[in-house]
């Protein structure tokens, strides 16, 4: 039976210089996640050579329905991924794998139905969305493909991706996230444009459909070829047990309620620009496309690092996960200071890289310059989410979730709007993110002191500064 992981992913986990173990971990994570991004604009851009704003518009009413797919991965790939790592760390391989089980076929029950509630209810979503016309029917052939289709798909690669990144396969999570969006790029202007095909709309749902598939098909090839994975596609006994599923199910809770979050703050962005007119919108709206890709690289800095720390807590390697989580706040933050500098510097050649209306050229540098400051709080955010997700700290990545995204910045778009008008809604990014920034440090604080408190006064109850592993988890010994 497969429980171990091989002596390369032992190495790296227990003994590899911390730097090196995180780079390893790390760079194929944010390669993906920015693939990812360019994956999630391709069909916006290609769709939009075709001149037609409904086919553009019918694609961005999608968005909320699509990100729906987004929270159903973290919820099951996060927390799936976060209770494997501690149990391997635990070296507890039955535990890892019922948890890799449960993740799996609860990601694809989900996700199947989320697809047939769709399949149901498709008018009725999409015109509360803002759908009608051509607009509606432009929207359903879309979301026929990406979500009818391909739901379980889209899930199951993001899962698996979390999953195997978990076990230290790192290089293979990025090449099948990345074949996924290189192929949908590819795709798009054959299926879109191609005289022989020329599917518009339909076209881009179809390229992101099989991209999907490729994905997924890549991942299960690795599952499957490999030989010491505690990865698995068969139900195991006890994987839908209570204490395997909710463990999973609240650790990726936060993660599923940013996600869905970020909608509802989206949505809110745009229903308060709309009465700035169309130049207001289109500027919100690239200078958070912008401000997105530094999220994006602070988020895969974050990620790729949790396997190591959840490993090192429940292995009791206390020093190794302190240097884990030190250089990780070391990259994300030098990370976020350079965008942050590049943002100020040169703002409208930015914008204008996306977008050539001077109108809305001088909406978006304004607003750059104000939300670029989230970067540096949101990599403070990242930082603590990750820890508490990886040691089971449930609670508190959640209470963070819910102040970075819809807690404090939708009710501050509300309050600002009318004292800074349209300036005002791009104000509550940064203040949002430096409140919940604040907490996180607290937080922070609390749980290492704790942690220090227990080792000098418990030192059989606390995690050790060796490589050696425990039989429980050190939370819960005696």
């Amino acid at each position: 039976m497969r429980t171990s992981l091989s002596e390369k992913e032992k190495y790296l986990f227990e003994t590899a210089p911390v730097p090196k173990a995180v780079a390893a971990l790390v760079i194929p994570t944010v390669v993906s996640q920015l693939i990812t991004i360019v994956y999630n604009l391709a069909d916006t851009f290609f769709v939009g050579r075709l001149g037609d704003e409904t086919m553009v518009a019918a694609i961005t009413l999608c968005l909320p329905i699509f990100m729906l797919l987004t929270a159903t991965a973290n919820l099951f790939g996060i927390g799936g991924a976060s209770v494997m790592s501690r149990a391997l760390g635990a070296g507890d391989g039955d535990k890892a794998r019922r948890a890799a089980s449960f993740a799996i076929w609860g990601s694809v029950i989900a996700a199947a139905v989320v697809a047939v509630v769709f399949a149901a209810f498709e008018t009725p979503l999409l015109t509360a969305f803002g759908a009608e016309g051509m607009r509606l029917e432009y929207a359903g052939d879309y979301l026929m493909y990406t979500v009818v289709g391909g739901a379980v798909p889209t899930v199951l690669s993001s899962v698996l991706a979390h999953l195997v990144r978990a076990e230290g396969k790192a290089a293979h999570a990025g090449i099948g996230l990345s074949l996924g969006g290189l192929l949908n790029v590819a795709l798009d202007p054959l299926f879109i444009f191609d005289q022989g095909l020329g599917m518009g709309v339909s076209g881009a749902a179809l390229a992101t459909l099989l991209s999907n598939i490729a994905s997924a098909v890549y991942f299960a090839a690795v599952v499957l070829s490999s030989k010491n994975s505690v990865v698995t596609f068969r139900r195991v006994k006890g994987a839908f047990g209570r204490a395997v599923s909710l463990n999973v199910l609240s650790i990726g809770l936060p993660a599923c309620m940013m996600s869905l979050m970020t909608t509802c703050s989206n949505l809110t962005v745009n229903y308060l620009m709309a009465a700035y007119g169309d130049a207001a919108i289109a500027g919100i709206g690239v200078a958070k496309r912008i401000n997105m890709a530094s999220f994006a690289i602070t988020q895969g800095i974050t990620q790729g690092t949790l396997p190591l720390i959840g490993y090192n807590f429940s292995a009791g390697n206390s020093r190794r996960m302190r240097g884990t989580v030190v250089f990780m706040t070391a990259c994300t933050l030098g990370f976020a200071l350079i965008s942050l500098t590049v943002s100020l510097c040169i703002p409208e050649q930015l914008i204008r890289a996306f977008i050539d209306d001077d109108p809305s050229v001088e909406y978006g540098a304004r607003f750059l310059r104000i939300i670029c400051y989230a970067v540096v709080s949101a990599a403070i955010g990242f930082v603590a989410m990750t820890v508490f997700q990886a040691t089971g700290k449930k609670v508190r990545a959640t209470v963070l979730s819910v102040l970075r995204k819809g807690g404090l910045d939708i009710p501050l778009m509300f309050i600002l709007d009318p004292i800074f008008p349209a300036t005002g809604i791009a104000m509550a990014t940064p203040i949002a993110d430096y409140t919940a920034a604040f907490v996180a440090i607290v937080l922070l604080v609390h749980f290492f002191s704790t942690q220090r408190k227990r080792a000098d006064l418990f030192p059989s109850a606390a995690p050790s500064d060796t490589a050696e592993k425990p039989d429980t988890y050190p939370q819960n010994r005696k």
